[in-house]
């Protein structure tokens, strides 16, 4: 592993930038900042969580258009763009006084930064590694977990000494510094059949029309993995998003809400290295199917206590099911489409990822708005966990 990684160096550790870049436009980062925007703006949990989805469901349909470029357009280039972006939407959200341009800032945060960063990363790394593709995907999502445990805590106590906006601005600094990086770590590399990758060649007439969106839409592939993407996407956004509720409602503390968050992220770690080794040797498609598993253990612990040790069970297996599926989801997506035209293909997925993520704070916020709590919500999420697994079950028997 050691000798992998020392080969690949340049290219993982521009995977791992980016997606530990991306946090800043993720739920967890995002949340951080929900009571300051509440007050504010003087918004409800229910209206928050209809401005979030809303600016998060616009960036979806735009990421289906947007993510099929880094299959045309020079790596360097299309990197540099998508991290500027971020940079003028993370000012933006700074200085934003009005709720339209909240909504502003927070589209281009979700499409920049949770969407179109990870999209670079991943795409990245099931393009330019044939072998070893599995490890690859799992230590560049690694920056995700990096960011998960480290963020919180540094930009909570940011935000107390500077503010909630002005901590936005030096997030904003942090990320222009990483711009000249990430291309040196993609300069440096010298494997030439994987320099030529930077620069896309054009479609065939053939590949042109496999990577229509209309056509993925047509594929049996698409209907076994997306429900299971969707559904884990959209239920594990809700609880992360809500978690500051969640623990009010079961008398635990902020701080122990904070603190033990690092259990989503060591679950999230850990479960993305083992997937890429067991997607090398076992295949992703053949995995695929599990990788909800750990999330319905550990919501169903919601159904048995409300000890503190719940909600360590809780985000510790959303963040497990997260590591497993962010691997095995890229792998197999990898195995059944091709990597000509993954770019497309991911970009059709990363819709569908961000749509659910707006879902699911928009369904948790009007539940919780109406009074219902969080252990019925929790049947619900283990009932559609249920069901997608046994869906997704069909993709083991399918040809490639």
């Amino acid at each position: 592993m050691i000798s992998y990684l020392k080969k690949h160096r340049f290219l993982i550790g521009f995977g791992f930038l980016l997606t530990f870049l991306s946090s800043f436009g993720q739920t967890f980062v995002i949340s951080l900042y929900l009571p300051n925007i509440q007050e504010s703006f003087d918004l409800s949990d229910g209206e928050f969580s209809s401005v979030y989805s809303g600016a998060t469901l616009l960036s979806a349909f735009t990421i289906t258009w947007l993510g099929r470029f880094i299959d045309k357009v020079r790596l360097t280039r299309f990197t540099k763009a998508v991290m500027l972006s971020l940079i003028v939407f993370l000012l933006l959200l700074a200085f934003s006084y009005h709720i339209a341009v909240l909504f502003i800032a927070l589209y281009g945060m979700r499409l920049f930064g949770q969407g179109m960063l990870s999209h670079t990363s991943i795409t990245s790394m099931a393009r330019f590694f044939e072998k070893g593709r599995g490890k690859a995907i799992s230590f560049a999502s690694l920056g995700h977990s990096f960011g998960e445990a480290f963020l919180p805590i540094i930009l909570v106590g940011a935000m107390y000494w500077i503010g909630w906006r002005f901590t936005l601005v030096a997030s904003a600094g942090f990320l222009a510094f990483c711009i000249p990086y990430a291309i040196y770590l993609l300069r440096k590399n010298s494997n030439f059949s994987q320099l030529r990758k930077y620069i896309p060649k054009p479609f065939s007439k053939e590949e042109e029309k496999s990577a229509r969106p209309i056509t993925i839409l047509k594929t049996q592939a698409f209907w076994m993995i997306m429900p299971s993407s969707l559904a884990a996407a959209a239920i594990g956004t809700g609880f992360l998003l809500f978690k500051l509720k969640l623990g009010i409602a079961n008398d635990w503390s902020p701080a122990f809400i904070a603190g033990g968050f690092t259990a989503y992220a060591v679950g999230n770690a850990v479960s993305n290295l083992v997937a890429g080794f067991l997607a090398d040797r076992f295949s992703g498609k053949n995995l695929f199917p599990i990788y909800l598993i750990p999330g319905i253990i550990g919501i169903s612990m919601l159904l048995v206590s409300s000890e503190m040790w719940v909600y360590i069970a809780l985000i510790g297996g959303i963040g497990v099911t997260n590591g497993f599926g962010s691997t095995l989801k890229n792998v197999t997506l990898a195995e059944v489409y091709g990597e000509r035209i993954i770019g497309s293909v991911r970009s059709l997925f990363t819709t569908v990822m961000v749509f659910s993520t707006a879902l699911g704070p928009l369904l948790f916020g009007f539940l919780l708005d109406f009074g219902y709590s969080f252990e019925y919500i929790g049947i619900i999420a283990i009932i559609i966990y249920l069901i997608c697994s046994l869906n997704a079950l069909r993709i083991i028997k399918l040809k490639i």
